[in-house]
């Protein structure tokens, strides 16, 4: 091919060369360029050892092609919306001057020009307790004997939902280090995190192997901005689970989670206040009593003397 094609183009400089053989071939240009070099040193090609696969998406197109996808995604980036990989194909066939691609072939050129679809992030840390690690092995051998036993197993838990709500994983463009960085390409530092203010729905439901029960769902407007946990306390909840065992087969194993309002001990019931007015009352009845017999006796005995 090399020699075909400097004998049909002559003056063909050796970057468009060796830029038509590798579109051609389908390899790296760094690869027609040692395999060049080698002809011209020894007059010969030798086999090469290694065993590549098919070369990246990225030595097909050139860096203006780059740039340009990068700058669709960070368009999104500056306008805060998530790029998905169907709103950034839909972008690129806005484009007449961009090659089109299938969504699988995107993705891949996403990966190769250092993009990365990353979790956002949300600090966490699971610790390994004791304590854990024993409920773990308990629920684990409890939950294998209920299976075994063909018992219907219940799932339930309950959840929130922000209204700023969002995806939990987005492209990340890797290439860019700093704000300065950004700046000075026009481009951006991704995507603003959610602030999470807003409404919130709080959600309860329950379903198992086959899906989820009937008539079971039970979702809330929550008033308050703090823990979710403040309003969906022991007395909702109580009666939401009241409704919900109606609905159970017998024989039925309910696994939830150890949510301080899915357990509570009982507290012992005030006295009504008719009954604490009674037992402040009361002594004091016979104390008077005790007076005026008192008073009694000392008048007869005043009258005797």
């Amino acid at each position: 091919m090399y020699k075909k094609i400097l004998d049909d183009e002559p003056t063909l400089t050796t970057v468009k060369l060796v830029s038509k053989i590798a579109i051609t071939l389908g390899v790296a240009k760094s690869t027609v360029y040692r395999i060049i070099k080698e002809y011209k040193s020894t007059k010969t090609v030798s086999t090469s050892k290694q065993c590549g696969g098919r070369p990246g998406m990225i030595t097909l197109f050139d860096e203006a092609t780059k740039n340009s996808i990068r700058r669709i995604v960070h368009g999104f980036f500056f306008s805060n919306e998530i790029p998905t990989l169907d709103k950034i194909l839909n972008e690129i066939k806005n484009h007449q001057d961009l090659p089109q691609m299938s969504r699988s072939t995107l993705y891949k050129f996403m990966k190769q020009i250092n993009f990365r679809d990353l979790k956002r992030n949300r600090k966490s840390v699971m610790i390994e307790r004791d304590d854990l690690v024993r409920w773990r092995v308990d629920y684990l051998t409890s939950i294998k004997k209920f299976r075994s036993e063909g018992r219907p197993i219940y799932y339930l838990d309950e959840t929130w939902l922000n209204e700023g709500h969002t995806k939990g994983k987005v492209w990340v463009d890797n290439n860019i280090k700093s704000k300065r960085e950004a700046f000075i390409e026009g481009l951006s530092t991704g995507l603003k995190n959610p602030s999470g203010k807003g409404k919130r729905l709080i959600i309860l439901h329950a379903g198992l192997e086959e899906g989820f029960v009937e008539d079971s769902l039970l979702v809330f407007e929550g008033k308050k901005s703090g823990d979710y946990h403040e309003e969906m306390n022991a007395n909702v909840f109580e009666k939401w689970f009241v409704e919900f065992l109606r609905k159970l087969p017998y024989n039925a194993v309910i696994v939830m989670d150890n949510a301080s309002y899915h357990s509570r001990k009982e507290e012992e019931k005030m006295s009504t206040l008719d009954g604490i007015i009674d037992d402040l009352i009361e002594p004091l009845i016979i104390s008077v009593n005790n007076m005026e017999s008192d008073a009694d006796i000392t008048d007869t005995d005043s009258s005797i003397n």
